[in-house]
């Protein structure tokens, strides 16, 4: 306010001695008085502007030392007492300089840890991980590498609070008794109690044992709420239950594994809920004896742990005929009929295929098979040819660019003998349907269409032209009958996934294919169209010779970086692997004709390749499974498949 007065003073005074110079001009004559008078003026005035810049110079002088003053007390408070740790190096990685807050915590640092501790921080900033602990607090830093400078901010008591609040988070399960119905079906009721009354005392031990609630829904189902701290707890015993329970049960003589379904995360009980009983769902999908967990978050991952046993059968005819009523009940409800496989399709896609096309055929659907004829193997190159030799046949068939053409609203496709959406021969042509079926028999994996219309995946089935083969057998009248080739097809795709009805085969497997060849199915076709030429037995042998021991009972090969083969080749040699003495599992690895490195795995039943593989992006059976790797080389891929052996097979987690 002082300030504002003496600058209007100033100005006022400026103005009037101005004014009167002015009237001294143009009132006063011209002689040497009012020349005096200017002149005096003017002096006055060039005094006032000399005053006036001098007080500027002083008044900037002060604001100056005035900010210089703050700044230095600023720069004492960082320096001395903001609760920020500041560290600077030198060009040896050693501390040059530190500020009294992080002075405490790394006084006691040598030369060497000093290095230790700054080339630590810039790998972890280059990673993104800018979260360091010193003694027992963590800090989150900020790190500039060209002025040496990190500075340390303590979030320990964040952590804790997160931690705690994670801890507390809700956890939902649910528990199902494998093969429940199975078990006391030829059972009285004193064996039927006394067998309840087992199953309850080893699931009520185990829950009681984490302090957990539990109630027992109905006589093959719990449910179970817990904490994500007694959750971290049950993961770190590896889900024992499931070891715990097997064993009992064999002591009892009972063939009974459990399945659990567990979610958890910051949403709803009911979003919670859903995703545990989605998650037990995809357990017994996948064979049960195991456990999946999963957040509820939708972009979560889910995490598998068990699965040490292979599939027990659980499709009963009941099931399969209810799956061929509500097949039909979609027919008749959508429009024309598309059916794919999986990309290069075996003869178990391919068989399937038509068999589906059949029961399309039976409710007068308009149906094409889908295939790109420029993918394909030896086996179904050999079977296109049989095919294209029937007319009727080879009208079905359709390539995936003439079927994104031809698809119209509401429109079906069916997915046979995968369940991938990326394994599709032609992903674009998925994504145009909004009306999708699954048939398949390989244990459901995390990737899975959104909504389909109808599932049905069997993993105790043999192959999917099983499961169409008897949806088939339900749908037939003496009026409509599949025909001699599609009955080949299926016994074909039956006779792939089965070895020669050597593995997975169940009576429901040789019921089926008694039934086909009723239908006419020729077997002496089927082994012609699986047959090897020189050449791939060449192959073969060569990959077979290079194998390797991995331990004493596991074996793997490879083939060269500029060799290319079909997966029909690694897949036999896989086969020929396991057929030998002592071997347990195989894995064959090769290069695809599409530049894809292929694994191809196989297991006697002792080992879940299934895990094994699907750690690695692929899936499968519990004894029979694969993977595709791209932008990777055989050397690079071999690598990748010995580090997962080791991990998984001393882990047991994926």
């Amino acid at each position: 306010m002082r300030k504002n007065t003496k600058f209007t003073l100033s100005l006022f005074f400026f103005f009037l001695l101005l004014l009167i110079q002015l009237m001294a001009i143009f009132f006063l004559p011209l002689n040497y008085v009012s020349a005096a008078i200017v002149v005096f003026i003017d002096l006055l005035l060039l005094v006032q502007i000399v005053l006036q810049h001098r007080r500027l110079q002083i008044s900037n002088h002060q604001k100056i030392m005035q900010a210089s003053k703050v700044a230095e007390k600023a720069l004492d408070y960082v320096s001395e007492d903001m609760p920020v740790g500041v560290v600077s190096w030198g060009t040896d990685y050693q501390f040059v300089w530190m500020n009294p807050y992080i002075t405490d915590k790394v006084k006691n640092l040598s030369f060497a840890d000093q290095q230790d501790m700054i080339n630590e921080l810039i790998q972890r900033d280059e990673r993104g991980k800018n979260v360091y602990k010193i003694k027992d607090t963590l800090y989150h830093f900020q790190l500039n590498k060209e002025k040496q400078l990190v500075y340390l901010i303590d979030i320990t008591k964040e952590v804790e609070l997160e931690t705690k609040e994670q801890n507390l988070q809700a956890a939902v399960g649910l528990l199902s008794v494998d093969n429940y119905d199975d078990v006391i079906d030829r059972k009285d009721d004193k064996e039927i109690s006394y067998l309840d009354s087992f199953i309850t005392t080893v699931i009520s031990d185990w829950m009681d044992s984490y302090q957990i609630f539990y109630k027992r829904i109905n006589a093959e189902r719990f449910f179970f709420l817990a904490r994500y701290e007694d959750l971290e707890t049950m993961i770190d015993n590896n889900f024992d239950l499931l070891e715990k329970i097997r064993v009992a049960a064999e002591r009892e003589g009972v063939l009974i594994t459990i399945s659990m379904g567990i979610s958890y995360g910051n949403q709803s009980l009911e979003v919670i809920g859903d995703t545990a009983q989605n998650n037990l769902d995809i357990a017994l999908v996948r064979g049960g004896d195991q456990v999946v967990l999963k957040d509820a978050d939708e972009n979560a991952k889910p995490v598998f742990y068990g699965g040490n046993s292979t599939s027990a059968a659980k499709r009963t005819r009941v099931r399969s005929r209810a799956m061929s009523t509500a097949l039909r009940n979609v027919f008749n409800e959508t429009g024309n009929v598309y059916v794919m496989g999986h990309r290069f399709p075996d003869m178990d896609a391919i068989g399937a295929s038509f068999g589906v096309s059949c029961l399309a055929r039976f409710h007068n659907k308009k149906v094409r098979v889908v295939i790109d004829e420029q993918e394909t193997i030896p086996d179904v190159d050999r079977c296109l040819e049989e095919i294209h030799k029937d007319g009727e046949l080879e009208d079905l068939l359709i390539s995936p660019a003439e079927a994104i053409k031809q698809r119209k609203a509401g429109d079906l496709l069916v997915m046979v003998d995968y369940h991938r959406p990326s394994l599709s021969i032609s992903q674009d042509l998925y994504e145009q349907f909004d009306n999708v079926v699954i048939i398949d028999h390989h244990r459901r994996g995390e990737e899975f269409p959104s909504k389909p219309l109808l599932t049905y995946i069997e993993s105790s089935a043999s192959s999917a032209s099983e499961l169409v083969a008897e949806l088939v057998q339900f749908e037939s009248k003496e009026n409509r009958k599949m025909t001699k080739m599609e009955a080949t097809l299926l016994l074909a795709g039956i006779t792939v996934d089965t070895k020669n009805f050597s593995i997975r085969t169940t009576s429901r497997t040789f019921d089926v294919a008694s039934y086909l060849k009723t239908c006419g199915a020729d077997a002496s076709l089927v082994q012609y169209i699986l047959s090897t030429d020189i050449k791939s037995y060449l192959e073969i042998s060569q990959l077979v010779g290079e194998s390797e021991y991995v331990r004493e009972d596991i074996v793997i090969t490879a083939g060269s970086e500029t060799k290319k083969y079909d997966s029909v080749t690694a897949a036999k040699t896989a086969d020929t692997l396991l057929s030998m003495v002592d071997i347990t599992a195989a894995f064959v690895i090769i290069k695809r004709n599409d530049g894809v490195i292929a694994i191809s795995a196989r297991s006697t039943g002792t080992i879940n390749v299934q895990r094994i593989m699907e750690a690695m992006g692929g899936g499968g059976h519990f004894t029979n499974a694969a993977v595709q790797l791209t932008d990777t080389t055989v050397a690079k891929a071999r690598q990748q498949l010995l580090a997962t052996i080791n991990e998984q097979l001393s882990g047991g987690e994926e």
